[in-house]
């Protein structure tokens, strides 16, 4: 056919040219396809309704047209067979999945049965366990308290030998400075005195009237002392003592804050080292932080005219020998010796407080009036080996009352800065020398404003009975004698009752070794 548009008529060897070819080549095939599946829909039908065995009112033509096809009795025959064999096989998948099911319910019982023989197995085994392991725990337990005793036994041993060689070197160390103590006699006046080398240790509340060359002395010996017991007794004061060394000729002491700093400290007065060297590569590398400062334990005039010249001085003494009292008082109370517990006046005897720590005889028992008074009164003889015992002698409990060496920062057995430790100090009432100072400070102030009196060595009083003297032959026929001045003899405090008042007494033995300003009478003006 040939087309329209190109005038052309399609062949082998000349391709289509335009739509039109192509569509009018086609339009046969597409006219069979479509017959095709028109048969193929209509026979489909008339199988369908030959095997449901539709009725015949339903029934469809073919569209061939021709009489509408009977069902095949074959056809229903089978089908009816295939139900059959649908449900049979539906039955029989339904009878093997119920015997797989009992067989499951047969198994699991089965293993439901084997765990719990297991776990019976496993109780009976357990209690038998437990019951061996109870016992046997209980054995490893009464061995490991054993163990634990003869520990604790051994450390108690040690630590309690520990003690008394601590004790021992205290005892030897306070021996050696010829520590001691002298008691005033009953109702005389005074305060008991201690002695450190022979020197007299001056009491806080007694500055005032103190020779200065004593009281230097006497808290360098006591600085030296306190040193070396905490050094045996392997604690820390809390405020540092720095003994004499290399350009640094006397003892000083700095204050809680500021000990323990590792830093060379000079002495008060001089220049430090670093000072000297002012090139700007050391001055770079240098420490540029203040100093601490340290507090003397020295006089070179009276306190009274200390307080007069020089203030910043007298408060640093002051402050100084406060912290060495207040040290010596800490040391007692970490070795079970209550000091400054009542008041803070306890603090102010040093001596007395570093006696009592150290050299203090075990308590006597008490003796009758009547025994005491048929027995002749004897001077107590102490010896060491009674002291030692007396002072090793601890209660069950080491740490509720603890004794001379049992604290320490040396060993972890009985540290100090454990939780007992940090406990028994805690109820002390002096945690801070502060309130001490203050108190000593206003002390001193109050006796050197409110006194007006002069002290008068053995020459001045006989010139002044002299004087006195002839004011009476002089005087002795008036009728109303002119009364100069008020005269009362005092003994001064720390000074031994050997002494008599008056002109009829004996002087005291020169053999006692009580220096200028030690021995001497009061003389109160009156106003």
């Amino acid at each position: 056919m040939q087309c329209d548009i190109c005038q052309r008529s399609p062949n082998s060897r000349l391709p289509f040219n335009c739509t039109l070819c192509t569509r009018n080549t086609l339009y046969q095939p597409r006219i069979q396809l479509a017959q095709s599946l028109l048969q193929k829909e209509a026979l489909g039908k008339e199988v369908e309704q030959n095997v449901a065995g539709t009725p015949k009112p339903n029934r469809i033509l073919p569209v061939t047209g021709g009489k509408p096809s009977e069902p095949n009795p074959s056809w229903i025959v089978q089908r009816v067979a295939a139900e059959q064999i649908v449900s049979e096989e539906k039955t029989q998948g339904i009878l093997d999945h119920v015997k797989t099911l009992r067989e499951e319910i047969q198994n699991t019982k089965a293993e439901i049965a084997a765990r719990k023989a297991g776990l019976q197995k496993r109780r009976s085994e357990f209690a038998s366990a437990k019951q061996e392991l109870s016992k046997s725990q209980t054995g490893a337990v009464e061995n490991m308290d054993k163990s634990m005793r003869r520990t604790e036994h051994r450390w108690d041993i040690l630590h309690n030998k520990a003690a008394e060689s601590r004790l021992f070197l205290c005892r030897e160390a306070a021996l050696l400075y010829s520590l001691q103590q002298r008691k005033r006699k009953k109702g005389g006046l005074g305060r008991d005195v201690c002695f450190v080398g022979g020197v007299p240790i001056a009491d806080l509340r007694d500055l005032n009237n103190a020779s200065p060359a004593q009281v230097t002395t006497s808290n360098t010996s006591l600085a030296h002392l306190v040193h070396l017991v905490s050094h045996y007794l392997s604690l820390r004061l809390p405020a540092e003592i720095t003994l004499p060394h290399r350009d640094y000729p006397l003892p000083t002491i700095l204050s809680p804050g500021s000990s323990y700093t590792g830093r060379e400290v000079p002495f008060p007065g001089s220049t430090p080292s670093h000072s000297s060297n002012n090139s700007p590569s050391t001055s770079r590398h240098a420490d540029q932080r203040p100093l601490p400062r340290p507090r003397p334990l020295h006089l070179d005039k009276k306190l009274s005219a200390l307080a007069k010249d020089d203030q910043i001085a007298y408060a640093s003494f002051v402050e100084g020998t406060t912290f060495l009292a207040w040290d010596i008082a800490w040391l007692c109370k970490t070795q079970g010796l209550n000091v400054g517990g009542n008041s803070w006046e306890d603090v102010c005897a040093m001596g007395k407080n570093l006696w009592q720590l150290l050299l203090a005889p075990p308590p006597r028992p008490s003796v009758s009036r009547e025994s005491s008074s048929k027995t002749p009164l004897q001077k107590p003889s102490i010896s060491r080996a009674s002291t030692a015992a007396a002072r090793t002698l601890q209660p069950e409990n080491p740490k509720d009352a603890p004794s001379l060496g049992h604290f320490s920062h040396g060993t972890a057995y009985g540290y100090l800065a454990t939780a007992s430790g940090t406990e028994y100090m805690r109820d002390w009432g002096l945690q801070h020398p502060l309130r001490v100072i203050e108190k000593v400070k206003a002390m001193l102030l109050a006796e050197r404003t409110g006194a007006e009196w002069d002290i008068l060595e053995g020459n001045e009083w006989e010139e002044e009975e002299a004087e006195s003297e002839a004011k009476k032959e002089t005087k002795k026929d008036a009728v109303r004698p002119e009364i100069e001045e008020t005269v009362i003899l005092v003994r001064p405090e720390g000074v031994e009752n050997g002494i008599n008042v008056g002109n009829g007494g004996t002087k005291r033995e020169e053999s006692d070794g009580k220096g200028r300003g030690a021995s001497g009478w009061m003389k109160l003006k009156s106003r």
